[in-house]
């Protein structure tokens, strides 16, 4: 069995959801097609897993997320100059990107090839906003790390088609060595027979966080308000931790019973979340930007089987849920145009057509984790064979 450094910043069970799951998938599954990772992660107090070496970063993990990486890094370049196994290749993950840089001194050192995972975009990322130092470091200095990263990777995945394209306009020299791999859902979370839904409202539920980017409740919750005055019997449950600027919009509009704030939970249990919603919503803020972001929880939407309301730009995320979901009704951002959306849906549902779920698992096969490490795996035994 060939062996694969395997370094996440974010790794179960840490607190990075989204990197953590597609990094922890892809380290479970990969043993399954003839490779067997040595995983490198953040220690963050988290529970140990034997299998797993965690890192403490210089910069506590508590940090803000601008700085905390950075430390890791240099924990992680410590650990390498000491580390005397040999490998037949490295994987990294991404964001964030420090620790990309250690990774190809190291394959380089190694010479083993590299393969780097943008999980999100580096400088193409859609959402830029913040300090002006941030916005200066995304103009002059990033773009120069990520050419040099790029020109020393072997393989550069994105995970949306925007991504892909983007990238390979940017960096046309190297457009041949980037593939497309989407994240997914884990079909060990999800019951093999899904729930029936009843009630006497219409449930909308969303799963995930606002105030990322310009992710707002706003509009939403103006639209809320106005399907209720067009007589649509429906109420909102939103699971995340929320910061107290979300919680207070989500104060100020008054809703009372109409809307639920729940903290966080567990993927396993908002697996059971989802299954169980009348409607599932899904947001991204609007951008013009090339690159759009994939929510990493539409693949888990689509295996729920539920309805879905999109709320956000055209794009790769609006393709997705359109040729997929069992039933979709996307909006702007505007609470005239959501609360139409509403209102349809809410018609659906009188009429008894969300009773049961209606996505296939097998038209959404090819996005299941395990489906996407076996291709992953084909990836890293192509690069090792040519490097042999």
């Amino acid at each position: 069995m060939r062996k694969v450094l395997f370094i996440a910043y974010d790794f179960p069970p840490g607190a990075g959801i989204g990197g953590g799951l597609r990094s922890g998938s892809f380290a479970r599954y990969l043993p399954e097609f003839g490779w067997q990772p040595r995983v490198l992660a953040l220690d963050s107090g988290q529970a140990g897993i034997e299998s797993v070496t965690r890192l403490a970063s210089k910069t506590p993990w508590h940090w803000p997320y601008e700085l905390t990486p950075y430390g890791w890094a240099y924990s992680l370049a410590r650990h390498l100059r000491g580390l005397e196994e040999t490998f037949d290749l490295v994987y990294v993950s991404c964001p964030p990107f420090p620790q990309a840089l250690v990774a190809a001194q190291f394959a380089a050192r190694s010479n083993i090839p590299l393969v780097v995972d943008f999980r999100d975009a580096w400088s193409l990322d859609p959402y830029q906003e913040g300090s002006t130092l941030k916005r200066l470091l995304y103009r002059y200095l990033f773009p120069l790390l990520e050419r040099r990263l790029v020109s020393a990777t072997d393989l550069l995945i994105l995970n949306t088609p925007s991504s892909l394209r983007a990238y390979q306009a940017l960096f046309p020299a190297y457009q041949s060595r980037m593939v497309w791999l989407s994240n997914g859902f884990d079909e060990q979370g999800f019951p093999s027979v899904l729930p029936q839904v009843h009630g006497d409202e219409l449930l909308l539920r969303y799963v995930g966080r606002f105030g990322i980017g310009a992710r707002s409740p706003n509009n939403l919750l103006s639209a809320l308000a106005l399907a209720h005055q067009r007589g649509c019997k429906v109420r909102l449950e939103i699971f995340g931790d929320q910061s107290l600027a979300v919680l207070a919009q989500i104060a100020s509009h008054g809703l009372g019973g109409l809307v639920t704030v729940k903290p966080q939970v567990e993927y396993l249990e908002a697996v059971n979340i989802m299954c169980q919603a009348g409607v599932l919503v899904l947001m991204q803020a609007p951008t013009t930007a090339k690159v759009q972001a994939v929510a990493g929880k539409t693949f888990d939407y689509l295996r729920a089987g539920r309805p879905i309301l999109y709320v956000g730009p055209e794009g790769d995320n609006a393709d997705l849920v359109k040729t997929y979901a069992c039933c979709c009704r996307c909006s702007v951002d505007e609470p005239s145009r959501i609360a139409d959306a509403i209102e349809l849906l809410y018609g659906q549902w009188r009429q008894g057509e969300f009773a049961q779920a209606c996505t296939k698992p097998g038209q959404i096969k090819h996005f299941e984790r395990r489906e996407l490490t076996k291709r992953l795996a084909d990836m890293f035994s192509q690069l090792a064979g040519r490097a042999s």
